[in-house]
């Protein structure tokens, strides 16, 4: 398989489907060349590709400074009462704060109150941290 192809894919994977780039694929070239799966996979070669690469110059750059890579613990339970301190890191996107225990929409619906009075009594929560 071409690299150009790949490439085309990766782009146009980024703004449609995978279902359609494989039409679009299909549509440019007169073949039925790849399928949606398929190129699922390229993307996700394509990104651990990108992630090995930034790995290794994040490595190269903290042993010329002489420190370690960030260590990150992977299970944290964030309602335990016990924990000294929480570093919690999000993508700065508006977010009601979370529940320990998810509830179907119906059951937060309670008499008499729409969804949509739900939503509005609730303040979002603006975090933005940076390591």
């Amino acid at each position: 398989m071409s690299s150009r192809l790949q490439e085309f894919c990766g782009y146009y994977s980024n703004r449609l489907s995978y279902e359609e780039v494989a039409s679009l694929v299909e549509r440019v070239s007169g073949e039925r060349l790849l399928s949606d799966q398929k190129i699922g996979q390229i993307v996700s070669n394509k990104a651990l590709e990108f992630s090995q690469e930034i790995y290794e110059s994040t490595r190269i750059t903290l042993a010329k400074s002489n420190q370690d890579v960030v260590k990150v613990n992977p299970t944290v339970n964030i309602y335990q009462p016990e924990s000294k301190e929480i570093l919690l890191f999000e993508d700065g996107i508006q977010v009601k704060g979370q529940k320990e225990q998810r509830q179907a929409r119906n059951q937060l619906v309670r008499e008499g109150e729409s969804l949509s009075e739900l939503v509005t009594k609730t303040p979002a929560i603006i975090t933005d941290i940076v390591l």
